[in-house]
């Protein structure tokens, strides 16, 4: 992996995004893509990171929420490789087959899934590669204990809309099994390639602690150092704590990889 990707990934604090993210970087690197959509880039993230790749010729971005593209926008100005558009996924404005790599993480769980995956599928070329990452409903005890017994215990959870205290539902129409995601993926005409799980082992309320508290401190008093969207800020306080919140995945997810993980991620091939 380029070394600047690694070193902004080795300071990530929520080490779920971390692990999803070089799943994604990875495999960029493996196919070496030319036309690269991010269907629903939110701020940013992915679109401003894939830039540092100089074998892509065009990086798009779609998203629904105008303020993050705004954000989005604001973090890419001088980038010509880079296009953003306001768009619904369900009706993506670029003609078929356009798309030799689509990026999807933590997207599909918010939205109409079959009908979003059908329209990627369009838009991506023949032979073309579709990374998928989405939360799984069977995920560790400690990352989010409070709705893991609302599920296990109430067959219920927190409210989605209740975004600070909600956890892994926060804004989620759904969670997915392994099986429920490749079954909806395979059933759009997609070949799965790779399945792989992200992230077993964590310290206690970990979603609570990185959303409920960190994305509150890092939205509304300004820590921008601490902000993943300003992907040239460094930080080292957010080092130190990006390592800490890694320390469990580093030492324990090689040895007992048969636990519940926070994500699911699927390599397809249409």
């Amino acid at each position: 992996m380029l070394k600047a990707l690694d070193d902004l990934l080795r300071a990530e604090i929520d080490p779920a995004f971390a692990l999803r993210a070089r799943f994604i970087f990875e495999e960029v690197e493996k196919t070496k893509p030319k036309k690269v959509l991010d269907a629903g880039c939110g701020r940013g993230f992915y679109v401003n990171s894939l830039s540092y790749y100089d074998f892509i010729k065009e990086i798009h971005g779609i998203d629904l929420n105008s303020t993050y593209l705004a954000i989005a926008k604001n973090n890419i100005i001088g980038n010509k490789r880079i296009f953003l558009k306001q768009s619904s996924i369900y009706t993506l404005p670029y003609p078929d087959n356009y798309f030799d790599f689509i990026i999807c993480s933590e997207v599909i769980e918010h939205v109409d899934d079959k009908k979003a995956i059908s329209e990627i599928y369009r838009v991506l070329k023949k032979g073309g590669k579709l990374i998928i990452t989405v939360p799984n409903i069977n995920f560790p005890f400690l990352w989010d204990p409070l709705n893991w017994l609302l599920m296990k215990i109430f067959n219920t959870h927190i409210n989605k809309n209740i975004w600070w205290l909600a956890g892994i539902w926060a804004d989620h129409e759904r969670l997915y099994t392994e099986n429920q995601i490749k079954k909806i993926v395979a059933a759009t005409g997609f070949k799965i390639q790779h399945t792989e799980k992200v992230l077993y082992h964590c310290w206690a309320f970990s979603h609570f602690l990185l959303y409920g508290i960190g994305k509150n401190l890092v939205e509304r008093f300004g820590l921008n150092s601490f902000n993943r969207f300003n992907i040239t800020k460094k930080s080292i306080l957010k080092k130190i704590l990006s390592t800490i919140f890694m320390l469990p995945s580093l030492f324990l997810d090689r040895i007992f990889k048969s636990n519940p993980s926070v994500n699911i991620v699927l390599t397809v091939i249409k």
